[in-house]
């Protein structure tokens, strides 16, 4: 395989991000018991997933936000903004329909935290100089 252009590069990444969203959205629906995983081994194994995800979504969080902030990146900011938007508010509808209330909370104070130096930003860059 040769080396990809731009455009296949482009693709290539839209492609496995949407497939992860996609099956993102069949465990939130239909959790992870439709997977061929023991129960005794379950819960643990959820809690291990839900750790990791956490763990590479704040790494991406923290390295990509940094860029977007160092930059004044206003569209980068944006991106940014409406992922965390779209996590915490999936979140916290799931959290509600569990009945896991604090969880809504932590997910209203995790937006503020994040979206007071991204819309800051995204206010900052679209004033002209």
């Amino acid at each position: 395989m040769g080396p990809l252009t731009c455009r296949g590069r482009l693709t290539w990444f839209s492609a496995v991000a949407v497939l992860l969203v996609l099956w993102g959205m069949v465990f939130a629906v239909f959790g992870l018991g439709i997977l061929p995983v023991g129960r005794g081994v379950l819960l643990a194994w959820e809690s291990a997933i839900y750790g990791t995800i956490m763990m590479g979504w704040g790494i991406t969080l923290l390295l990509v936000g940094r860029v977007a902030l160092r930059r004044n990146d206003r569209e980068l900011a944006g991106a940014l903004l409406v992922g965390i938007a779209v996590w915490l508010l999936a979140e916290a509808l799931f959290s509600a329909r569990f009945g896991v209330w604090f969880n809504v909370g932590v997910d209203a104070v995790v937006f503020l935290l994040f979206s007071i130096p991204l819309i800051t930003s995204i206010r900052s860059a679209s004033r002209p100089r």
